[in-house]
């Protein structure tokens, strides 16, 4: 008896297993006969229009303005296009203004470049007496490169 019953069992989930495979074979053939019916269209597709190059300039130009103006706390900033030399977007751009941080950013760059921040540079006569420095630097003090840096970056007279 207890024979019987698992023939059954085995007998009823292999055609739960078959109907299962016809169902999903039907739906495959479905979704072939929709793709099939169904037209592709590409980006490119539709009427082709010959653009000239002041049009199509115009075109890539609108494509990389910003449509929300940045929020900037900044009274002037610029994002310029190095490769085509054209200013993307400016706010107060042609305004002289002071270097302020930027000289110091370039000068971080420029020490990063060229030394490693555990070298020790000893003080000069020159770099002590340079006026604008809050760090108090006296000729022959020796400071690590690294040092140097965080004074340039973190110290500044603006207040």
């Amino acid at each position: 008896m207890l024979h019987r019953k698992n023939k059954f069992k085995t007998v009823e989930a292999n055609s739960i297993a078959y109907n299962i495979k016809n169902l999903l074979k039907i739906i495959l053939i479905l979704l072939m006969l929709i793709n099939m019916c169904t037209p592709t269209i590409y980006a490119d597709d539709g009427d082709e229009e010959e653009l000239n190059e002041i049009e199509m300039q115009e075109i890539v130009e609108s494509a990389t303005k910003p449509s929300v103006e940045p929020i900037l706390n900044s009274k002037s900033a610029i994002i310029y296009d190095r490769t085509t030399k054209k200013v993307i977007w400016g706010k107060n751009e042609h305004k002289k203004k002071a270097m302020a941080s930027t000289t110091k950013i370039m000068t971080a760059i420029v020490v990063l470049e060229n030394a490693k921040l555990t070298d020790t540079i000893t003080v000069s006569k020159k770099a002590a007496n340079t006026g604008g420095s809050s760090l108090k630097l006296k000729e022959n003090d020796k400071v690590t490169v690294n040092d140097l840096l965080y004074g340039l970056m973190l110290r500044s007279r603006k207040r």
